[in-house]
């Protein structure tokens, strides 16, 4: 993960908050969960792209976050130990009214699919075992890929 300026290129944070969460937009009030924020990540990777914002309620209120060290600490474990292979990801920092919002870009990804990866323990052995799971954005959710989507994506990659 790469921390940037934020690009001239960039939409106004103003303007992407109006929008809504979205296909390519994903609202975080706070991170806390580097197994959960993975999933938006992979999930953008394997579909078109987007962009989370850490700091804004699901209702878009701007709420800022206490620490831009301590979410960038999260954000890149989450990409490190629970995608793989791991995604391309850049991440800047946006001010409004004295707070301050994480901005994470995910490019789409050319190496789909992007695997999601939890631990549990295995209810038969009670050992960990890791779940990799494949997710897709659907309007504005972070879908796991049936068996039968997941086969066909992994085809289409391996043609590339």
């Amino acid at each position: 993960m790469h921390l940037i300026r934020r690009p001239p290129s960039a939409p106004p944070l103003l303007d992407i908050v109006g929008e809504g969460e979205g296909l390519r937009t994903e609202f975080k009030r706070k991170v806390h969960s580097p197994t959960k924020i993975a999933k938006p990540i992979a999930a953008f990777a394997n579909t078109c792209g987007g962009i989370m914002l850490i700091g804004i309620d699901d209702d878009g209120r701007i709420v800022g976050i206490q620490s831009e060290k301590e979410a960038l600490e999260i954000v890149h474990e989450a990409i490190r130990r629970h995608i793989d292979p791991v995604p391309d990801v850049e991440a800047y920092v946006e001010m409004h009214r004295k707070r301050m919002v994480l901005a994470v870009v995910v490019p789409e990804s050319p190496h789909k699919p992007h695997f999601h990866l939890s631990t549990s323990l295995d209810s038969h052995t009670c050992r960990p075992c890791t779940a990799r799971k494949i997710y897709f954005r659907e309007g504005s959710s972070s879908r796991a890929m049936g068996e039968e989507d997941a086969a066909l994506m992994m085809r289409n990659a391996a043609c590339r």
